[in-house]
């Protein structure tokens, strides 16, 4: 979904703004080896979002132009000056997040995910603990354990597998905000002098590029 609301010069200024939402969904990414299955025989468990799924994206576009303020000696400061922003808001995409240990035994240290459990649970038999964390949907993540998934009387009814779903982070959301500021001199009809001053992240904002899916 895209939406415009744009408006064209007239009385000295003109912007554009646009928005939109989207939703991408897959089970992989592409053929790298980073990217296969956890699970080799549930490729199926792999469709979630997307990892460059980004769901909501505004940016902000104008110019303003101050033309011939007045004769005064404000006046003709302030004349001719242009000013020019872009404003950009993203919301953050998902990211994969993985224990880098292979505990389903499928030779990969990359691909292993790790279990949502509620936090204060127990170090489970290979004594892994919960970790609190706020890319979990229960409040903590804990490292499976085949031992749990293995009784004693060697029937298998665990799951090898993290129960957490692929891509379940969310990276932090992103804010840019250039500017661009001018001002023109002219010396006659024929000669003019323009200066520009060009500002990027003004606001200086900490944007997030990437995580530790780890």
């Amino acid at each position: 979904l895209t939406l415009n609301l744009r408006k064209r010069m007239k009385k000295h200024y003109e912007f554009l703004a646009s928005y939109t939402w989207s939703h991408a969904i897959d089970d992989s990414t592409d053929l790298q080896t980073l990217l296969s299955p956890q699970d080799d025989l549930r490729p199926d468990l792999e469709r979630s979002n997307s990892t460059f799924d980004q769901r909501h994206r505004f940016v902000f576009s104008g110019v303003y132009q101050s033309g011939k303020v007045g004769t005064s000696f404000w006046g003709k400061f302030f004349s001719d000056f242009t000013v020019a922003p872009i404003i950009e808001f993203s919301s953050g995409r998902p990211y994969n997040i993985v224990t880098a240990t292979d505990q389903n035994f499928n030779f990969s240290t990359s691909t292993d995910r790790p279990n949502a459990v509620p936090v204060g649970t127990a170090t489970n038999a290979c004594g892994f603990p919960s970790v609190p964390s706020k890319a979990s949907p229960t409040g903590a993540f804990q490292i499976p354990c085949f031992v749990d998934a293995n009784p004693a009387d060697g029937v298998f009814t665990g799951n090898l597998d993290g129960n957490l779903g692929r891509n379940a982070g969310i990276r932090p959301m992103t804010i840019f905000t250039d500017m661009r500021i001018g001002r023109t001199v002219a010396f006659n009809e024929r000669v003019k002098l323009e200066g520009l001053v060009d500002m990027f992240n003004f606001i200086n904002r900490f944007n997030v590029a990437d995580v530790n899916t780890q």
